[in-house]
């Protein structure tokens, strides 16, 4: 975690080490343009790419309940036994389950505990998860 704050402060720095801190303006300080004349124009372009490419839907998804009384959510956490409580998943689930039981006190959950606990949803986990047919299920990544 140490290296994401160092290059939160070296990439700037380099960055103004490159270009010069009047890159970084906004443009020349008012004072410095008359009116009715235009700005001059920057001295650098800076050009900002995404590197995930174009997104293509090729998947519809699931169609959205109509709500959620009555129904069985089944809510599986990606993380091991041991790493359960090294993140924030577990205390999210047992917020998530504490608010649909107090606004749907008719709805079912299948506890994340319930389920097979892996870093990977792996053929065991979906089967486990298909065996408990649920309504809809809620999935957390990270641990």
């Amino acid at each position: 975690m140490a290296w994401v704050a160092v290059a939160l402060l070296v990439v700037p720095a380099i960055l103004l080490s490159f270009t010069g801190a009047s890159a970084l303006s906004a443009g020349p300080p008012r004072e410095a343009v008359k009116k009715g004349e235009q700005p001059a124009s920057p001295r650098y372009t800076l050009t900002v790419l995404n590197p995930q490419g174009h997104v293509i839907k090729d998947k519809v998804l699931a169609p959205r309940l109509d709500t959620l009384k009555g129904k069985k959510i089944a809510m599986y956490l990606s993380a091991t036994s041991d790493q359960l409580y090294a993140g924030k998943g577990a205390e999210l689930y047992d917020l998530l389950e504490k608010m649909l039981r107090n606004n749907y006190p008719d709805t079912r959950i299948v506890r994340y505990t319930d389920l097979p606990m892996k870093y990977t949803p792996e053929k065991e986990v979906v089967d486990a998860i298909v065996a408990t047919k649920p309504d809809a299920v809620v999935v957390g990544f990270g641990g």
